[in-house]
Protein backbone atom coordinates (compact mmCIF):
# COMPACT_ATOMS: atom_id res chain seq x y z
CA UNK A 1 0.00 0.00 0.00
CA UNK A 2 1.04 3.79 -0.60
CA UNK A 3 0.08 6.60 1.58
CA UNK A 4 -0.37 9.83 0.10
CA UNK A 5 -1.94 12.95 1.32
CA UNK A 6 -4.35 15.08 -0.84
CA UNK A 7 -4.36 18.95 -0.55
CA UNK A 8 -7.40 21.21 0.35
CA UNK A 9 -9.72 20.84 -2.73
CA UNK A 10 -12.57 23.91 -3.92
CA UNK A 11 -14.40 23.32 -6.60
CA UNK A 12 -16.86 25.19 -8.15
CA UNK A 13 -20.48 24.21 -9.25
CA UNK A 14 -20.96 24.41 -13.22
CA UNK A 15 -24.35 26.02 -14.69
CA UNK A 16 -24.23 21.75 -16.38
CA UNK A 17 -23.85 20.51 -13.16
CA UNK A 18 -27.02 22.28 -11.66
CA UNK A 19 -28.94 19.94 -9.43
CA UNK A 20 -26.59 16.89 -9.30
CA UNK A 21 -26.58 15.23 -5.63
CA UNK A 22 -23.55 15.98 -4.00
CA UNK A 23 -21.84 12.64 -3.99
CA UNK A 24 -22.12 12.27 -7.40
CA UNK A 25 -20.60 16.05 -8.30
CA UNK A 26 -17.40 14.86 -6.24
CA UNK A 27 -17.25 11.48 -7.72
CA UNK A 28 -17.12 13.03 -10.96
CA UNK A 29 -14.81 15.97 -10.01
CA UNK A 30 -12.74 14.28 -7.45
CA UNK A 31 -12.60 10.52 -9.43
CA UNK A 32 -9.32 10.09 -7.63
CA UNK A 33 -10.53 9.95 -4.13
CA UNK A 34 -12.59 6.85 -3.07
CA UNK A 35 -16.14 6.85 -2.76
CA UNK A 36 -16.11 5.21 0.68
CA UNK A 37 -14.03 7.92 1.66
CA UNK A 38 -15.89 11.16 0.13
CA UNK A 39 -18.77 9.53 2.02
CA UNK A 40 -17.11 9.60 5.16
CA UNK A 41 -15.95 13.28 4.72
CA UNK A 42 -19.53 14.52 4.51
CA UNK A 43 -21.36 12.54 6.49
CA UNK A 44 -18.61 13.79 9.21
CA UNK A 45 -19.26 17.31 8.34
CA UNK A 46 -15.43 17.82 6.71
CA UNK A 47 -17.41 18.36 3.03
CA UNK A 48 -19.16 21.55 3.23
CA UNK A 49 -20.81 23.69 0.58
CA UNK A 50 -20.65 27.44 0.82
CA UNK A 51 -19.23 26.96 4.22
CA UNK A 52 -22.52 25.05 5.45
CA UNK A 53 -22.46 21.14 6.86
CA UNK A 54 -24.13 19.12 4.10
CA UNK A 55 -25.60 15.55 3.32
CA UNK A 56 -24.78 12.89 0.11
CA UNK A 57 -27.56 13.35 -1.30
CA UNK A 58 -28.24 16.97 -1.04
CA UNK A 59 -28.34 18.58 -4.13
CA UNK A 60 -25.74 21.16 -5.71
CA UNK A 61 -26.92 24.57 -7.23
CA UNK A 62 -24.44 26.24 -10.09
CA UNK A 63 -22.11 28.52 -8.45
CA UNK A 64 -21.52 26.84 -5.02
CA UNK A 65 -18.35 26.44 -3.50
CA UNK A 66 -17.90 22.67 -2.43
CA UNK A 67 -14.98 22.15 0.24
CA UNK A 68 -12.78 18.77 0.93
CA UNK A 69 -10.15 18.79 3.39
CA UNK A 70 -6.85 17.14 2.83
CA UNK A 71 -7.26 13.69 3.55
CA UNK A 72 -4.62 10.92 3.40
CA UNK A 73 -5.46 8.10 0.76
CA UNK A 74 -4.09 4.34 1.33
CA UNK A 75 -3.49 3.17 -2.26
CA UNK A 76 -2.86 -0.10 -3.29
CA UNK A 77 0.12 -0.37 -5.86
CA UNK A 78 -1.52 -1.76 -9.12
CA UNK A 79 0.86 -3.78 -10.89
CA UNK A 80 1.30 -3.57 -14.73
CA UNK A 81 1.04 -6.89 -16.42
CA UNK A 82 -0.18 -8.27 -19.04
CA UNK A 83 -2.77 -11.05 -18.81
CA UNK A 84 -3.43 -12.50 -22.73
CA UNK A 85 -7.03 -13.40 -23.44
CA UNK A 86 -7.80 -11.66 -19.73
CA UNK A 87 -9.14 -7.85 -19.43
CA UNK A 88 -7.49 -7.13 -15.94
CA UNK A 89 -9.72 -4.37 -14.11
CA UNK A 90 -7.39 -3.99 -11.58
CA UNK A 91 -4.64 -6.14 -9.84
CA UNK A 92 -2.09 -5.68 -7.00
CA UNK A 93 0.13 -8.67 -4.97
CA UNK A 94 -3.09 -9.92 -3.83
CA UNK A 95 -5.44 -10.18 -6.38
CA UNK A 96 -6.67 -9.63 -9.74
CA UNK A 97 -10.00 -8.22 -10.79
CA UNK A 98 -11.11 -9.40 -14.11
CA UNK A 99 -13.91 -8.39 -16.13
CA UNK A 100 -14.80 -11.55 -17.73
CA UNK A 101 -16.63 -11.84 -21.15
CA UNK A 102 -19.73 -13.57 -21.77
CA UNK A 103 -19.17 -16.96 -23.16
CA UNK A 104 -16.32 -17.78 -20.92
CA UNK A 105 -16.82 -20.70 -18.44
CA UNK A 106 -15.08 -19.60 -15.09
CA UNK A 107 -13.72 -23.04 -14.67
CA UNK A 108 -13.29 -25.95 -17.18
CA UNK A 109 -15.52 -29.03 -17.99
CA UNK A 110 -17.17 -31.50 -19.97
CA UNK A 111 -17.06 -29.86 -23.52
CA UNK A 112 -15.23 -26.88 -22.37
CA UNK A 113 -11.48 -26.89 -22.69
CA UNK A 114 -11.13 -23.26 -22.46
CA UNK A 115 -12.30 -21.45 -19.54
CA UNK A 116 -10.99 -17.85 -16.94
CA UNK A 117 -8.78 -20.94 -14.53
CA UNK A 118 -7.29 -22.22 -17.61
CA UNK A 119 -5.65 -18.81 -18.87
CA UNK A 120 -5.11 -18.13 -15.31
CA UNK A 121 -2.83 -21.25 -15.33
CA UNK A 122 -1.27 -20.29 -18.84
CA UNK A 123 -0.76 -16.95 -17.53
CA UNK A 124 1.08 -17.93 -14.03
CA UNK A 125 2.96 -21.49 -15.25
CA UNK A 126 5.53 -22.41 -13.40
CA UNK A 127 4.81 -20.53 -10.16
CA UNK A 128 4.36 -21.40 -6.73
CA UNK A 129 0.62 -20.60 -6.66
CA UNK A 130 -1.41 -20.07 -9.71
CA UNK A 131 -4.03 -17.24 -8.76
CA UNK A 132 -7.71 -18.99 -8.56
CA UNK A 133 -11.26 -17.49 -9.32
CA UNK A 134 -12.80 -16.55 -5.40
CA UNK A 135 -16.55 -16.90 -6.79
CA UNK A 136 -18.08 -18.16 -9.83
CA UNK A 137 -20.29 -16.06 -12.66
CA UNK A 138 -22.55 -18.30 -15.07
CA UNK A 139 -21.05 -18.94 -18.39
CA UNK A 140 -23.33 -16.75 -20.20
CA UNK A 141 -22.60 -13.65 -17.94
CA UNK A 142 -20.07 -11.01 -18.10
CA UNK A 143 -18.65 -8.71 -15.70
CA UNK A 144 -16.81 -8.38 -12.56
CA UNK A 145 -14.74 -11.55 -11.22
CA UNK A 146 -12.54 -11.64 -8.71
CA UNK A 147 -9.71 -13.77 -8.41
CA UNK A 148 -7.20 -14.51 -5.46
CA UNK A 149 -3.30 -14.68 -6.07
CA UNK A 150 -2.52 -16.13 -2.48
CA UNK A 151 -3.85 -18.64 -0.08
CA UNK A 152 -4.48 -16.19 2.58
CA UNK A 153 -6.28 -14.08 0.50
CA UNK A 154 -8.51 -16.52 -0.71
CA UNK A 155 -9.41 -17.77 2.99
CA UNK A 156 -9.71 -14.11 4.13
CA UNK A 157 -12.18 -13.43 1.37
CA UNK A 158 -14.32 -16.93 1.63
CA UNK A 159 -14.29 -15.85 5.02
CA UNK A 160 -15.92 -12.04 4.29
CA UNK A 161 -17.98 -13.09 1.35
CA UNK A 162 -20.70 -12.02 3.54
CA UNK A 163 -19.85 -8.37 3.89
CA UNK A 164 -19.87 -7.89 0.06
CA UNK A 165 -22.11 -6.65 -2.72
CA UNK A 166 -22.61 -7.55 -5.77
CA UNK A 167 -24.92 -5.94 -8.48
CA UNK A 168 -26.01 -6.57 -11.88
CA UNK A 169 -26.96 -5.03 -14.81
CA UNK A 170 -29.31 -6.66 -17.36
CA UNK A 171 -31.86 -5.41 -20.23
CA UNK A 172 -35.47 -7.88 -19.62
CA UNK A 173 -38.13 -7.98 -21.71
CA UNK A 174 -41.18 -5.44 -21.28
CA UNK A 175 -41.69 -2.16 -19.52
CA UNK A 176 -40.95 -2.71 -15.61
CA UNK A 177 -43.83 -1.48 -13.87
CA UNK A 178 -42.99 -0.48 -10.76
CA UNK A 179 -40.42 2.26 -9.05
CA UNK A 180 -37.91 2.37 -6.89
CA UNK A 181 -36.58 -0.43 -5.21
CA UNK A 182 -38.89 -3.95 -5.17
CA UNK A 183 -37.19 -6.93 -3.41
CA UNK A 184 -37.82 -10.41 -4.88
CA UNK A 185 -38.29 -13.43 -2.42
CA UNK A 186 -38.95 -17.11 -3.44
CA UNK A 187 -37.43 -20.40 -2.93
CA UNK A 188 -35.37 -22.23 -5.58
CA UNK A 189 -33.94 -25.74 -6.55
CA UNK A 190 -33.09 -27.09 -9.21
CA UNK A 191 -35.54 -29.92 -11.51
CA UNK A 192 -35.89 -31.49 -14.29
CA UNK A 193 -37.85 -29.99 -16.93
CA UNK A 194 -38.81 -30.08 -20.92
CA UNK A 195 -36.00 -27.95 -21.14
CA UNK A 196 -33.16 -29.67 -19.24
CA UNK A 197 -31.60 -29.55 -16.23
CA UNK A 198 -33.36 -25.80 -14.50
CA UNK A 199 -33.62 -23.92 -11.65
CA UNK A 200 -37.36 -23.99 -10.59
CA UNK A 201 -38.95 -22.03 -7.91
CA UNK A 202 -41.50 -23.07 -5.26
CA UNK A 203 -38.83 -25.04 -3.32
CA UNK A 204 -35.53 -25.63 -2.08
CA UNK A 205 -33.63 -22.41 -0.81
CA UNK A 206 -34.43 -18.95 0.00
CA UNK A 207 -33.57 -16.44 -2.38
CA UNK A 208 -33.68 -12.83 -2.50
CA UNK A 209 -32.91 -9.97 -5.20
CA UNK A 210 -33.16 -6.26 -4.89
CA UNK A 211 -34.09 -4.90 -8.29
CA UNK A 212 -34.09 -1.70 -9.47
CA UNK A 213 -35.35 0.08 -13.05
CA UNK A 214 -32.83 2.06 -14.80
CA UNK A 215 -34.18 2.74 -18.11
CA UNK A 216 -37.28 1.70 -20.37
CA UNK A 217 -38.70 2.01 -24.04
CA UNK A 218 -41.87 0.40 -23.51
CA UNK A 219 -40.47 -2.43 -25.19
CA UNK A 220 -37.25 -3.82 -23.05
CA UNK A 221 -36.09 -2.63 -19.26
CA UNK A 222 -33.00 -1.85 -18.15
CA UNK A 223 -32.69 -3.09 -14.33
CA UNK A 224 -30.00 -3.15 -11.56
CA UNK A 225 -29.94 -6.05 -9.36
CA UNK A 226 -28.44 -6.38 -5.79
CA UNK A 227 -28.08 -10.18 -4.55
CA UNK A 228 -29.64 -10.62 -1.40
CA UNK A 229 -28.94 -14.11 -1.48
CA UNK A 230 -26.55 -15.95 -4.43
CA UNK A 231 -28.83 -18.92 -5.26
CA UNK A 232 -27.72 -20.63 -8.86
CA UNK A 233 -29.55 -18.55 -11.48
CA UNK A 234 -30.89 -16.30 -8.68
CA UNK A 235 -31.89 -13.43 -10.94
CA UNK A 236 -32.51 -15.59 -14.64
CA UNK A 237 -35.44 -17.59 -12.72
CA UNK A 238 -36.53 -14.53 -10.62
CA UNK A 239 -36.99 -11.93 -13.44
CA UNK A 240 -38.43 -14.70 -15.34
CA UNK A 241 -41.17 -16.22 -13.07
CA UNK A 242 -42.34 -12.59 -13.16
CA UNK A 243 -42.90 -12.43 -16.63
CA UNK A 244 -39.24 -9.91 -17.43
CA UNK A 245 -36.95 -12.73 -18.96
CA UNK A 246 -33.35 -11.42 -19.48
CA UNK A 247 -33.06 -10.47 -23.34
CA UNK A 248 -30.80 -13.30 -25.12
CA UNK A 249 -31.39 -15.97 -21.78
CA UNK A 250 -31.05 -18.86 -24.08
CA UNK A 251 -32.70 -21.12 -20.72
CA UNK A 252 -35.41 -18.81 -19.28
CA UNK A 253 -36.01 -16.91 -22.19
CA UNK A 254 -35.94 -16.70 -25.88
CA UNK A 255 -31.76 -16.96 -26.18
CA UNK A 256 -29.87 -14.87 -28.70
CA UNK A 257 -27.15 -13.89 -26.43
CA UNK A 258 -27.71 -13.09 -22.74
CA UNK A 259 -27.55 -9.57 -21.40
CA UNK A 260 -26.64 -9.98 -18.10
CA UNK A 261 -23.56 -8.24 -16.28
CA UNK A 262 -22.00 -8.23 -13.08
CA UNK A 263 -21.20 -4.46 -12.75
CA UNK A 264 -20.05 -3.40 -9.23
CA UNK A 265 -18.21 -5.62 -6.79
CA UNK A 266 -17.28 -3.99 -3.08
CA UNK A 267 -16.42 -5.25 -0.16
CA UNK A 268 -15.23 -2.45 2.72
CA UNK A 269 -12.03 -1.00 1.57
CA UNK A 270 -12.69 -1.94 -1.99
CA UNK A 271 -15.27 -0.69 -4.92
CA UNK A 272 -15.05 -2.01 -8.80
CA UNK A 273 -16.42 -0.94 -11.30
CA UNK A 274 -17.16 -1.94 -15.02
CA UNK A 275 -20.14 -1.14 -17.30
CA UNK A 276 -20.67 -3.85 -20.00
CA UNK A 277 -19.34 -3.91 -23.62
CA UNK A 278 -23.40 -4.27 -25.18
CA UNK A 279 -23.64 -2.19 -28.40
CA UNK A 280 -26.51 -0.74 -30.68
CA UNK A 281 -29.97 -0.35 -28.91
CA UNK A 282 -28.57 -1.88 -25.56
CA UNK A 283 -25.54 0.49 -24.51
CA UNK A 284 -24.55 2.07 -22.01
CA UNK A 285 -23.96 5.34 -21.27
CA UNK A 286 -21.84 7.05 -18.54
CA UNK A 287 -24.86 8.97 -17.36
CA UNK A 288 -26.68 6.19 -16.47
CA UNK A 289 -23.67 4.83 -14.73
CA UNK A 290 -23.49 7.60 -12.74
CA UNK A 291 -27.27 7.06 -12.08
CA UNK A 292 -26.49 3.56 -10.82
CA UNK A 293 -24.00 4.48 -8.11
CA UNK A 294 -26.51 6.43 -6.59
CA UNK A 295 -29.33 4.50 -6.47
CA UNK A 296 -26.59 1.38 -5.54
CA UNK A 297 -26.47 4.11 -2.26
CA UNK A 298 -29.73 3.46 -1.29
CA UNK A 299 -29.82 -0.38 -1.70
CA UNK A 300 -31.72 -2.69 0.92
CA UNK A 301 -28.94 -4.53 3.20
CA UNK A 302 -27.86 -8.06 1.89
CA UNK A 303 -29.50 -10.83 4.39
CA UNK A 304 -27.32 -13.79 3.74
CA UNK A 305 -24.23 -14.91 2.28
CA UNK A 306 -23.44 -14.78 -1.50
Amino acid sequence: MQSERTSVQVVEVGREENGRKLISFLEARLGSLPTGLLMRLVRTGQVRIDGRRCKPFDRVLAGQMVRVPPVNVERPEKLARDLPGLQVVFENDEMIVIDKPAGLPVHGGTGWTDSVHDRLKGCFEGQAFVPVPVHRLDRDTSGLLLCAKTHDFLRSMHAAWPTLTKAYLCWVEGTWESTGWRTIVSKLAKAETGRGEQVVSGQGKRAVSHVHPLLGDGQKSLLLVVLGTGRTHQIRVHLADLGHAIVGDPRYGRGGGLLLHAAALSWPGHEFFVLPSWQGEFRIERICAQDMKDILATAPAKEGAI
